[in-house]
């Protein structure tokens, strides 16, 4: 008999959850059913530890010290018509085995009201909830399962897509570091920071790992790349590694890594080659598409493209064959891959082991699972059926919590864990269950240690007659509780085991900033410790191992740019690890910022490294710069002229692939004795690159190039801008071309923008949905740009085809400066008036005093106003250091007084200061562009729009008018409700931020 209980108040109204898939009267085989008819090996057994109505839709779990398991329900995941259903509410719920037969006989309701929740994870004196686009944190300071108030919000910006929303942030889970780590997937890229962080400060990722440090308040992105995490571990040398869908299934992390992804270019445009997964297999059959393996058509090969929860089994439950074994949810499969991990190089590889745990029941959908503190596996089923991210519905009232053990298994003995004292743990760093090492950590952290705690820790991490992984427990405890001091760490560094000098490596440097997806963030503070780093260096020269340099070298993108080349030539300088899986780009991505900064660095690497794929890096991105610096490639060229031909191979075909879609390039001062000595001038690169020094590129190559659909993407974007630049006959046909290709069709749309023909515009309109949503504000401006753009526009606004919202106040403006009044007439008609009579004015503002009294102002909801202030608002205006340079900066204007901001809101045109009066410029191709002057000079204007600043040549601009009203339309308070005018207005007169709404 399970026994209910409720850990805190819940709201009797907590919504049914309902069935949404095509079926809604289909129910999956009983629990005890599906546990029958799971195929296990010799000795293996699994039992129901929970299943409906106990627990439904379940997505995530977390261990308590206790042996607890608490399991996120998430209820308001919904089909793609829907996305989500916020008419329901998600659930945390506490399991316990208090008899410890394999069965859950105790439950508890944690909470009852989130949403969207994909992860959950528990320690430092509460929970922690992951709801993107926030992360929440819900204290429990007594431990008595009861929140002590509302959810904190820790962490926001983790974006959830409009179509791929199943790549939302997910995977909470505490690293042996201490830090909260998360995982996040390429189609929700976010801005992550607390709230309130301006947007310059904000971390990038776009697929990935992440992590959180609870006491320091940072934030780090890892590693990018990959298409949808979700499923990670540590090995028993903490290591960690991630499983994956699409493209690749087990990736092994190193911070600052630029993985793979399913489609798209890497944001950071110095990354040229991507890390590929460390597995030697795959799961699917690559020649087709990756779509092919659903529904068992891939099980001879491990199930398919889809993997879900990750563990590496470190217990002794299950026979010895199975220990540091990986294993992952197949969901097209119904089973659980197996992975050997074998060291090759500087990293790992994987290999294939025979599948395990087959599920026979249709509707298993196996998303999570992990060790538990009896040694056996766990493992969350969803319980649904139909396409992998739910298309056709959600069955919501079924969900199961398996146990796998061998045979049965030993009684917890939790008893060392109550109070970690120095004996205690010295049981604990050696337990043959990693979870009870893990557990300690975290009550160690959350102040239940004894007085003895930090000494003994010490002693063990001291003591060589111990194996390194029961060292490394024992470092990762006594680096949780502080005043671990740098002596101490750089003592390890002679360490004779590799992995403790690795992990010195990274704990020395752990609070160091790392650079973000696209670079060092502006203004990042660097500590100063060249003891540290000199040590480093010296490390990189002389340390026989390979992983320690794969250290090393991630190290780089902590380091300030200027004192990056000595590392960097250090590592660059062993010729053994040319060929690494992972080295070489490693220490590429460390080195890509000197590229404009210190390009002479660059070039001594280039001259004392044999690594051909670095040495073409290098040659790429310095080749990128000789516009700006006509003589930066002149010492690489001398260079080239005395190397021997491999490596002159390599710098030249970096030297190609950096002006791969340039017509001409500036020829370097040496080229021409360069080309004489090096003779062969039949050699295809050596006659590519004479053309681009000499004559120029046929506009035919640069068109084959930016119509290669296996070329590089940033060559190719650059060979389509060329074509752009240049205007040949047939530039509409190749921009028409590249409509489809995503990455290039944002630069096709700005070529298609020359054309003043309606069936562009009809079919700009009629794609608009296919372009990424970060490219839409930059296509919505092309549509605007002519009234032979404006009215296709128009008509799929009507037929809702494009959101409303999509056409901003600054679009309207733009389309009544044309003076056409069929346009007009049909933007009223789309869009609404945008003029008022004076007395309209005044009677607004006259009854909008009289409603908002301070007694209605004060029931208003600021953060809903925040809402309406970021979705309308925000593209023009800046407020709290966040939103567009349009129009004025709020933040320190006169907002607090009612009267004004309901003048200004009213009627945006009675007082416009010169700086943003409106200016109307038609250029002589007949386009016509509105917006803010921002600067002129002698030859150019630069005029500011919503998504970018363009310069202009002033022989470009046929006709310029600065008309004397704002870019602000009237009548917007009367697109609101009284409800979203009351709010707005009351967000706008707070004077401090306030926190978006939670999901």
């Amino acid at each position: 008999m399970l026994v209910c209980l409720a850990g805190t108040a819940l709201a009797a109204d907590f919504p049914t959850p309902y069935n949404s898939e095509p079926d809604p009267t289909a129910s999956p085989p009983t629990p005890a059913a599906a546990a029958a008819g799971m195929t296990l090996p010799p000795g293996f057994r699994v039992q129901v530890f929970a299943a409906e109505p106990d627990v439904q839709n379940p997505i995530a779990m977390a261990w308590d010290a206790r042996g607890r398991l608490w399991v996120a329900e998430n209820f308001t995941y919904a089909e793609r018509t829907k996305r989500f259903d916020l008419g329901l509410r998600d659930r945390v719920l506490i399991f316990e085995d208090t008899d410890h037969d394999g069965a859950a006989d105790r439950r508890t309701v944690f909470t009852d009201d989130a949403q969207m929740l994909t992860s959950i994870e528990v320690g430092r004196g509460g929970v922690w909830l992951l709801c993107p686009p926030q992360l929440l944190f819900l204290p429990d300071a007594n431990a008595d399962d009861v929140p002590d108030g509302p959810p904190q919000v820790v962490l926001d910006g983790f974006t959830v897509a409009q179509s791929n929303y199943h790549n939302f942030a997910n995977g909470l889970r505490w690293g042996p570091d201490g830090w909260l780590y998360g995982r996040s997937g390429h189609s929700c890229p976010g801005q992550l920071g607390a709230p309130g962080t301006p947007d310059d400060q904000r971390i990038p990722i776009e697929g990935g790992i992440w992590r959180f440090h609870p006491e320091r308040k940072v934030v780090e992105v890892l590693c990018h790349g990959t298409t949808n995490p979700w499923g990670h571990d540590w090995d028993e040398n903490g290591e960690l590694f991630f499983i994956n869908t699409v493209n690749g299934h087990l990736w092994h992390m190193m911070p600052g890594a630029h993985f793979k992804e399913s489609f798209g270019a890497d944001p950071n445009p110095g990354v040229y080659d991507r890390l590929d997964m460390i597995a030697d297999h795959w799961h699917f059959d690559t020649k087709g598409a990756w779509s092919d393996s659903r529904e068992g058509k891939a099980n001879a090969l491990g199930g398919g493209h889809a993997h879900i929860g990750m563990m590496i089994y470190q217990a002794d439950q299950w026979p010895a064959e199975w220990r540091n074994r990986l294993f992952t949810l197949n969901m097209h499969g119904r089973r659980t891959n197996v992975e050997r991990l074998e060291r090759e190089g500087s990293a790992y590889v994987g290999r294939h082991q025979a599948d395990i745990f087959l599920a026979s029941d249709p509707w298993f959908r196996g998303i999570d699972l992990g060790t538990g503190p009896d040694g056996s596996a766990y493992v969350l089923d969803w319980s649904d059926t139909g396409e992998c991210h739910e298309s056709t519905g959600v069955h919501r009232t079924s969900g199961r919590i398996f146990r796998i053990s061998h045979g049965d298994p030993a009684v917890p003995d939790l008893a060392d864990l109550a109070l970690p004292d120095g004996a205690a743990l010295q049981r604990l760093v050696r337990h043959p269950n990693v979870w009870y090492d893990r557990q300690a950590r975290r009550r160690l952290v959350d102040g239940h240690g004894s007085a003895d705690a930090k000494e003994t820790l010490q002693a063990l991490v001291s003591d060589s007659s111990l194996g390194s992984p029961q060292r490394l427990r024992a470092l990762w405890s006594r680096n949780a509780l502080g005043s671990l001091d740098r002596s101490q760490l750089l003592a390890l560094l002679r360490e004779k085991d590799e992995h403790l000098r690795v992990w010195a490596i990274r704990l020395l440097t752990d609070a160091w900033p790392l650079d973000t997806i696209t670079g060092p963030l502006p203004g990042t503070v660097y500590p100063d410790e060249p003891e540290v780093t000199d040590t480093f260096v010296r490390l990189a020269e002389t340390d026989p191992s390979s992983m320690v340099r794969l250290s090393l070298a991630s190290v780089l993108q902590r380091l300030p740019v200027a004192k990056r080349g000595p590392l960097g030539r250090a590592l660059a300088a062993h010729p053994a690890d040319a060929a690494d899986h992972s080295l070489p780009s490693m220490v590429w991505y460390g080195l890509i910022p000197l590229a404009p900064r210190e390009p002479a660095t660059l070039r001594d690497i280039a001259a004392n490294t044999a690594w051909p794929d670095l040495l073409r890096w290098i040659a790429r991105s310095l080749s990128g710069q000789l516009e700006k610096q006509p003589g930066i490639l002149d010492p690489l060229l001398t260079l080239a002229g005395k190397a021997d031909a491999a490596k002159q191979k390599a710098l030249l075909q970096g030297i190609s692939d950096g002006l791969q879609g340039w017509r001409r390039a500036p020829k370097p001062g040496t080229w021409d004795a360069f080309a004489a000595a090096a003779g062969n001038p039949a050699d295809s690169l050596m006659r590519d690159l004479g053309a681009v020094f000499g004559d120029g590129r046929a506009l035919d190559e640069v068109r084959r190039v930016a119509l290669d659909g296996k070329a590089d993407m940033a060559m190719r974007e650059a060979a389509l801008r060329t074509l752009i630049d240049n205007k040949p006959p047939d530039l509409r046909q190749v921009c028409e071309s590249l409509l489809g290709t995503r990455i290039l069709n944002a630069t096709a749309v700005r070529g298609l923008a020359l054309f003043d023909d309606v069936k562009i515009g009809q079919s700009l309109a009629a794609t608009y949905g296919k372009f990424y949503p970060a490219e839409r504000p930059a296509v919505m401006d092309t549509l605007v740009s002519r009234p032979s753009f404006a009215g296709p526009l128009l008509d799929e606004v009507a037929r809702g085809k494009i959101p409303r919202a999509d056409l901003t106040a600054f679009h309207a403006r733009q389309i009544l400066a044309f003076k056409n009044d069929p346009l007009t007439k049909q933007l009223r008609e789309v869009w609404g008036d945008v003029r008022e009579s004076a007395a309209d004015k005044r009677a607004l503002v006259t009854r909008l005093k009289s409603e908002l009294t301070p007694e209605v102002l004060a029931q208003a909801d600021r953060s809903q106003g925040r809402l309406v202030f970021q979705n309308v608002c925000a593209a023009c205006h800046t407020l709290y250091g966040q939103g567009g340079k349009v129009g004025p900066d709020l933040t320190g204007s006169g907002r607090a007084n009612l009267n004004y901001l309901l003048g200004n809101l009213a009627d945006p045109s009675a007082e416009v200061a010169a700086d943003y009066r409106m200016t109307v410029l038609t250029l002589a191709d007949g386009r016509v562009l509105s917006g803010v002057v921002a600067a002129r000079s002698e030859r150019t204007v630069t005029l500011r729009l919503l998504t970018e600043e363009t310069v202009l040549e002033r022989g470009a601009i046929a006709k310029e008018e600065t008309l004397p009203i704002s870019l602000m339309p009237e009548g917007l308070l009367l697109a609101f409700s009284p409800t979203q005018v009351r709010d707005l207005l009351a967000y706008l007169m707070h004077p401090v931020q306030v926190p978006l709404p939670a999901p």
